[in-house]
């Protein structure tokens, strides 16, 4: 087995809570809170609530060669309960913005079954009575996502 990898290191930084709102975009509030606090190295400690609507996105099959596309995704959409059981992710910078990279695993009950699913975090979930988030600023390490040749897409430290 290869191991291949590039890595940084840092330092914990601020901390910032957020309670979100009803009817707010989970990941359109996400990236607001990253460039108003002006978070260009961070990750995602937390995230717990209620939505009422979500967009997911996962893969669905490993393409030949680079990059991935939309033939190679899945676009998932909800329209009911989800619990928000964890939300993990980064912030870095791409283009000279911040830019807030976002999975989430979430549940829903059908009939008496619950159900969990989880992918990419696309915007268009929507919050429904609140969300609580909690971002870390790292200090001492630049997080930019550049292009790749190998993978054709931005990728961390490219």
């Amino acid at each position: 087995m290869t191991v291949r990898y590039d890595a940084r290191a840092g330092r914990p930084g601020r901390v910032i809570v957020a309670r979100l709102k009803p009817g707010s975009d989970l990941l359109k509030s996400l990236q607001n809170i990253a460039s108003k606090e002006e978070i260009e190295a961070g990750v995602i400690l937390s995230g717990v609530g209620l939505l009422g609507e979500a967009r997911l996105r996962n893969c669905k099959s490993l393409p030949e060669a680079f990059p991935i596309t939309d033939a190679n995704r899945t676009y998932l959409s909800f329209r009911r309960p989800l619990e928000v059981l964890s939300l993990s992710g980064n912030i870095s910078r791409a283009e000279g913005t911040p830019l807030v990279h976002a999975h989430a695993t979430l549940s829903y009950v059908e009939g008496d079954v619950i159900t969990v699913v989880g992918g990419h975090l696309l915007p268009g979930c929507t919050v429904f009575g609140f969300a609580e988030v909690i971002l870390m600023a790292l200090e001492g390490v630049e997080m930019e996502k550049r292009f790749d040749e190998e993978t054709r897409t931005l990728q961390l430290f490219a």
